[in-house]
């Protein structure tokens, strides 16, 4: 078969990666060092601004055609709400996401709302573990990813679902109907005064807060039921990152006259130069004891 120089031409440009296209509209200003983005539907997210942002949002729209819109970080994620400000940079002027993940689909607005793409794996690894008919809650539960794919897996369990923004809340009650997992029960409030936080309750806790999730591990362990399992999120220095994370948990385990067995630890993701975000699972009883590292 022949092809035309035409043809050729055009079949070499669509074979072009993001970094190809990036390097050739950059110049001398491209920098191999640029972080990668983050895809949610149709709304790209970057973190450049300016001459190098306008040529990342365009490489990005060349290679995935499905995204029609590329926001920039304007800022950190500030607040008991966990909000974060963007700016358009390239494509039409959508905030609202449209996300699927292991089957399931989410959707919300990234201004109002937080949400990583990046903890799909750690989603996953936790949806995994978790067996039919449990009892689960999900504190600081967001817009429902965790306690949604949960529940498309285990249709006998329940999973109470606990969230203190209002449009989270709200974005969660959207896609619990669109997921059709009516065996979601979504709490508005604070995990550590909802009233639908019971003592004894959930065979599985899972706490994906790290900034804050150690100031909930006694409610935490309150809810859970004697050799409950608890999925624990916390910051950690890279070079120790599991240390601070159990002394922590010990503490907290002995002062309230429980014990806690480390079933599991990993590094979820980097956070910065010189932290990480980590996973701690470990199960608590009700008797007195020692963290078993």
């Amino acid at each position: 078969m022949r092809y035309s120089m035409g043809t050729l031409k055009r079949s070499m440009l669509v074979r072009k990666s993001y970094r190809d296209l990036l390097r050739s509209s950059l110049g001398k200003d491209y920098d191999s060092s640029i972080k990668s983005y983050e895809v949610l539907g149709s709304i790209a997210v970057i973190g450049e601004g300016g001459k190098k942002g306008r040529a990342i949002a365009q490489s990005i729209m060349q290679v995935n055609k499905g995204v029609k819109t590329v926001l920039r970080k304007a800022g950190a994620v500030k607040g008991k709400y966990r909000k974060r400000a963007f700016a358009l940079v390239a494509g039409k002027r959508n905030y609202i996401a449209e996300y699927r993940e292991n089957g399931s689909v989410f959707r919300f607005d990234v201004r109002k709302t937080f949400f990583s793409p990046r903890l799909a794996y750690e989603r996953k690894r936790i949806v995994d573990l978790s067996k039919d008919g449990e009892n689960v809650v999900v504190m600081f539960a967001g817009v429902g990813p965790f306690a949604i794919e949960i529940a498309r897996k285990n249709r006998r369990s329940v999973v109470t679902a606990i969230e203190l923004n209002k449009d989270s809340y709200r974005y969660m009650l959207e896609n619990i109907k669109i997921n059709k997992t009516s065996n979601v029960n979504a709490a508005l409030g604070d995990a550590n005064r909802a009233e639908e936080v019971v003592e004894g309750l959930a065979d599985r806790v899972i706490m994906p807060l790290p900034m804050k999730a150690h100031e909930f591990l006694s409610t935490a362990m309150m809810i859970s039921k004697d050799k409950g399992v608890i999925h624990y999120y916390a910051f950690g220095d890279s070079e120790d990152p599991f240390s601070e994370g159990i002394k922590l948990v010990k503490g907290c385990a002995d002062a309230n006259g429980r014990s806690a067995r480390i079933i599991n630890k990993r590094v979820v993701r980097p956070y910065s130069s010189r932290s990480v975000e980590v996973a701690i699972d470990f199960t608590v009883s009700k008797k007195k004891g020692q963290v078993i590292r």
